[in-house]
């Protein structure tokens, strides 16, 4: 056949056949069922080949855009294998233990995480942890607005081989053992906790995270139902809350209450003070931001957290997150919200360093006038 004078319209019709033909046979093939699709026997090699292959090409080319911040803060780190703990331990195992020979049999099985940092760059850790993966038993993150949580993670996962041996004390395991005569009668709800929160004497597990010895139980039981309801955002509050009963919130609030704070060790630029003073005691008029002390000095509302002596970090990680929408879904987060926007990161910084400096659990009155800084 003289292929110069084949007409297009023949062509056409071979190619129109040929699609036709693949088509149907990949009918016959995904009905009959002939595909095993068991986790006990791998993929065609093809198969693999594909799948890796698009995943690995579709990482790379999702994460390609993604800021990273400073990952090398040791905090930071220090939260993200609480996180781990929490939440990877699971499928992934500890660092430097062998994978569970349960989650081995998934298709694919889990990786070792513990050299992930070598093999792939923080935006594409961030992504997959952020995101999951889809054929692989990877879960998205809980709650895909905490950024900050998945940027902690992100961190310690980046710091390993080298943190793999700090792993312990990094994720707070040896905090679980106190006195069982001070635990609530839901002790084992309290183990959890106290891998982050205090225990005994023991002040939070970095100071990333917030302080609740003598917190208002009102507010520390709302807490944690909007952590149950979904409507106050934590990929790792959330789970953890939503496995507890009404009656276990409200004993782990009590506890907490009466549990007396621990002082804290900030020691804050005086001219910091200063500014974050004049923020806290009278507001910004010029920015529309009111008193800090107005709500939170402990002698208003028990619905209010009492900010004096908490964690400067988690304070100023908070107001970001209001800042970027992330604390939205509750009425006191919309009001809080609309603050936390009008304030810039230096304010941030110097209002959480002055709360910070302030004995734990106390606070002076905020005055009526307010500064025109």
């Amino acid at each position: 056949m003289d292929l110069r004078n084949l007409h297009w319209t023949n062509i056409a019709k071979v190619a129109g056949l040929g699609t036709g033909l693949l088509i149907v046979l990949g009918a016959v093939f995904v009905w009959s069922g002939i595909y095993n699709v068991a986790a006990s026997k791998d993929h065609l090699q093809i198969t693999t080949w594909i799948l890796t292959l698009i995943r690995e090409r579709s990482i790379a080319t999702h994460s390609f855009k993604i800021e990273v911040p400073a990952l090398d803060d040791e905090s930071k780190i220090r939260l993200g294998a609480s996180h781990y703990e929490g939440g990877c331990v699971p499928c992934h195992n500890r660092p430097g233990e062998e994978i569970n020979s349960i989650v081995k049999g998934m298709l694919p099985p889990p990786p070792n995480l513990l050299e992930i940092g070598k093999h792939r760059p923080p935006e594409e850790i961030f992504w997959i942890v952020k995101h999951g993966l889809k054929y692989t038993g990877m879960p998205a993150w809980t709650n895909v607005l905490r950024d900050d949580e998945v940027w902690a993670l992100t961190a310690f996962l980046a710091s390993l081989p080298a943190t793999a041996g700090d792993y312990g004390e990094l994720a707070g395991l040896s905090r679980g053992q106190g006195n069982a005569r001070e635990e609530p009668a839901n002790g084992r709800a309290l183990n959890v906790c106290v891998r982050c929160h205090e225990r005994d004497g023991m002040s939070t597990n970095g100071d990333r995270v917030p302080r609740l010895a003598g917190m208002p139980e009102a507010y520390l039981l709302r807490s944690l139902q909007e952590y149950a309801q979904g409507t106050r955002a934590s990929g790792v509050m959330e789970p953890v809350a939503d496995l507890l009963s009404e009656e276990a919130m409200r004993e782990l609030a009590a506890h907490y209450q009466a549990l007396p704070p621990v002082a804290g060790t900030a020691e804050p630029d005086p001219e910091q003070l200063r500014r974050g003073e004049a923020i806290a005691r009278r507001g910004i008029v010029g920015q529309g931001v009111p008193a800090c002390l107005s709500c939170h000095s402990g002698r208003q509302s028990q619905q209010f957290p009492v900010l004096a002596g908490q964690n400067a970090a988690y304070i100023e990680e908070q107001i970001r997150l209001w800042r970027r929408g992330g604390r939205i879904g509750t009425p006191y987060g919309r009001i809080m919200a609309a603050v936390a926007g009008a304030l810039d990161e230096g304010q941030i910084e110097d209002v959480a360093a002055y709360l910070a400096s302030l004995p734990a659990g106390r606070a002076p009155d905020a005055p009526v006038a307010e500064a025109g800084r």
